[in-house]
């Protein structure tokens, strides 16, 4: 590669010929002064090493100053990075800059202009932003290194010092000097980025027959082919899992790309492509990995954790179980690269720092964006649980809680979810995102994408294998024109003022959350054993202080006011919220506005529509008898002044059923419960009410509480309890 100089006894800026090439032509005197230094000067150096490099190590770099241009926040000018590695490759980096690059990545990209990498004799690409025009950077954190640093002191005229550090390396000055150059520049290609609109999916693989499994069988996988990426970019899909042959596919695109690890890509140069995401995309689920990885265990070894286990136990557990998982995941790209034999890093070390959460256990969202500043993730993205929907999981909370969210708006069900992750983004500026998963009500789907990105969103993704999970691949693309559509009519969005959207932040003690797959139900981490029936270590019921929780943002929702949800952890800042309503373990909430601290024995229970709920009565049959045996619950629905609705999901048929009944067991001790199924026996008519029928054995002798309830359209909710005594 043949490297020309921006160089010039006064200043130039770059003009664009009729051939396309760049070139450099003099536009102001030169007693106006360059923001980085005199023009034309340049700094040679060469590798300060006793040792023999290795073949990818730079054995010689230069830094030159090129000629000024104006923008629209002042004046910049161009600064090359030229490098020469030992087995002869060479690439060039330039920057358009009004400052010499920060070590911070936020800070150095107030002061760019312009981000230009050329790998060898290939042509230039320029990395920019396709709404704004902005230069993208490379994001996978090894920023602070990718410019050279004087050891100390300053660069004098702005590219030269007796020694610098690099990649890892020392360098050594071999020669500074200022000279002219007008040679013509490469155009480069201009590679038009959304990093702010990130679509994709987990694999490289695609169903092979898209056919809806609703029986929970497998899919079929293939390899994703050349024409099949090609298709996926031009639905609006942008980020994309790799191998090595793929990577080459899609080299020019304007996507970025992962999953090839320090292994497949060319040395240093991986480093400074804005493209390359690295060999990780996301953390997977450490929340759920603590129930079923760390607790589970703990208590099948030991059944008394059973009983002992708490809120606070969990929350232990689970920063236990984060704060390894950052230890690992983030640190595989430059595990990768310290392995390969053509590689010195020398004192090169960084954490992958553009990965994201992808996570079930929302509330745990603002632990994870603020535990680790230095290795945690960039963002957070929910991962919907199970058979998540407007008309399964808000009748699930109403039912649980006590509120009254309607499920005829999908909008109640979202400010939940997306409250707990805006509210984990704003006190670190850290990014949100929405995943959608086969089981999500189809009809919720495309609402969920368009108004998590209205709503400030930055990461969109489908999950593409495993039985009911997975979305298949047409249905995917389709998902994606559809928010495409939405992007492109609404492509300018003001992300940090979106992010501090919020008037009221409502908090939760840490360790309480909205359970796993089965949220709405409630209970805490998804276990049996946290069921809201038992009480904390003030002796209130789970039930309650999450009911509270839910009365709070209920209100919110009826008044309209923007909410933010998170745990209420310490040292995290509460600064432009107008309100803060703290919900309290003892039961009581807690509100702080304009000024005023009020404590309240319960939440605000906002204004509700006047009307009807359902009625609900229930028999028990089969009590009396030795054990085990088979006790029958009949429940009897009669409307009120909405209609009964309630649905678990699809049948084996892809048919949604109304389940009308929420069947719930607990006892004989206070960690055991089940979650029952129901059978709808007789609907309703005219002159009859509905009949739901359950059947469940028990085998251990105790007192037993049966809870059913009933909700309908309005949010309206009737629970009926039948305790019993079974055995002797």
């Amino acid at each position: 590669m043949k490297h020309s100089h921006f160089i010039s006894p006064s200043r130039y800026c770059i003009a664009m010929l009729a051939g396309g090439a760049l070139v450099i032509a003099d536009y102001a005197t030169a007693a106006e002064q360059p923001p980085l230094g005199p023009i034309g000067t340049t700094a040679a150096y060469i590798l300060d090493s006793a040792s023999a490099p290795r073949e990818t190590t730079a054995r010689r770099l230069v830094i030159s100053l090129g000629p000024v241009e104006t923008h629209g926040s002042g004046t910049f000018q161009w600064l090359n990075l030229d490098a020469t590695k030992v087995n002869g490759d060479e690439f060039r980096v330039s920057v358009l800059a009004k400052a010499y690059p920060n070590r911070l990545l936020n800070t150095a990209a107030t002061n760019l202009a312009r981000y230009v990498l050329q790998e060898g004799n290939a042509q230039p690409k320029e990395f920019v932003h396709r709404v704004t025009g902005e230069p993208v950077l490379p994001t996978t954190g090894a920023w602070k290194f990718l410019w050279p640093r004087a050891e100390s002191g300053d660069f004098q005229n702005g590219v030269s010092a007796t020694r610098v550090a690099w990649l890892g390396h020392y360098y050594k000055l071999e020669s500074s000097e200022r000279i002219a150059n007008n040679h013509a520049l490469p155009t480069p290609r201009r590679i038009e980025l959304l990093p702010d609109v990130l679509v994709g999916v987990p694999s490289n693989t695609r169903t092979k027959d898209d056919t809806r499994r609703y029986d929970e069988s497998e899919y079929e996988m293939i390899r994703l082919t050349r024409e099949n990426y090609a298709e996926m970019i031009r639905a609006g899909m942008n980020c994309f899992r790799v191998d090595a042959e793929q990577a080459g596919w899609l080299a020019d695109e304007p996507v970025f790309l992962w999953g090839i690890g320090g292994k497949d890509v060319p040395y240093p140069e991986c480093l400074f492509r804005s493209t390359w995401i690295g060999p990780a995309l996301f953390l997977d689920e450490p929340a759920v990995h603590t129930r079923d990885y760390s607790v589970r265990p703990r208590m099948a070894k030991d059944p008394s954790l059973r009983k002992s286990i708490s809120p606070q136990f969990m929350f232990q557990q689970f920063t236990n179980v984060f704060h390894e998982a950052v230890s690992g995941t983030p640190w595989s790209l430059i595990k990768n690269l310290r392995e390969r034999a053509d590689v010195d890093l020398g004192t090169l070390n960084f954490p992958q720092r553009n990965l994201y959460s992808w996570e079930t256990m929302v509330a745990t969202a603002a632990w994870q964006l603020t535990a680790g500043p230095e290795v945690g993730p960039r963002a957070m993205v929910f991962e919907p649980p199970g058979r998540l929907g407007s008309r399964r999981t808000l009748p699930e909370m109403n039912m649980a809680y006590g509120c009254q969210l309607s499920p005829e708006y999908p909008a109640n069900l979202a400010g939940v979810i997306y409250g707990f992750l805006r509210g984990a983004a704003r006190p670190n500026d850290k990014d949100w995102g929405v995943s959608i998963y086969g089981a999500v009500d189809r009809a919720d789907a495309p609402w969920l994408l368009t108004h998590a990105y209205d709503l400030g969103a930055t990461h969109f993704f489908f999950w593409d294998n495993y039985q009911m999970a997975c979305v298949p691949y047409g249905e995917y693309l389709s998902h994606t024109r559809h928010l495409q559509a939405h992007v492109q009519s609404r492509p300018k969005r003001d992300l940090a003022r979106l992010k501090r959207a919020a008037e009221t932040l409502i908090l939760l003690p840490p360790g309480y959350d909205l359970g796993h797959t089965h949220t709405g139900r409630g209970n805490l981490w998804g276990l049996g054993e946290l069921n809201l029936e038992r009480k904390n270590r003030e002796g209130i019921r789970y039930r309650q202080v999450m009911g509270n929780f839910f009365t709070e943002i209920e209100r919110c929702l009826r008044l309209g006011f923007a909410f933010d949800l998170r745990w209420d952890l310490d040292g995290l800042p509460l600064d432009g919220y107008r309100e803060i309503v703290r919900v309290r373990e003892d039961g009581r909430v807690e509100i702080t506005a304009d000024g005023k601290r009020t404590i309240r024995k319960g939440p605000r229970v906002p204004e509700r529509p006047s009307g009807k709920p359902p009625q609900l009565a229930v028999e028990l049959s089969g009590i009396e008898g030795e054990l085990p045996r088979t006790i029958t619950a009949r429940a009897q629905v009669e409307e009120g002044s909405a209609a009964v609705y309630y649905t678990t999901g699809t049948d084996r048929q892809g048919v949604y059923q109304n389940a009308m009944v929420l069947w719930e067991l607990y006892g004989p001790e206070e960690e055991d419960y089940r979650t029952l199924p129901g059978h709808v026996i007789q609907t309703a008519t005219p002159d009859r009410a509905s009949h739901v029928e359950t059947r469940f054995t028990l085998s251990q002798p105790g007192h037993y509480r049966l809870r059913a309830a009933t909700t309908d359209l309005a949010g309206r909710s009737t629970v009926v309890w039948k305790g019993f005594n079974a055995g002797k």
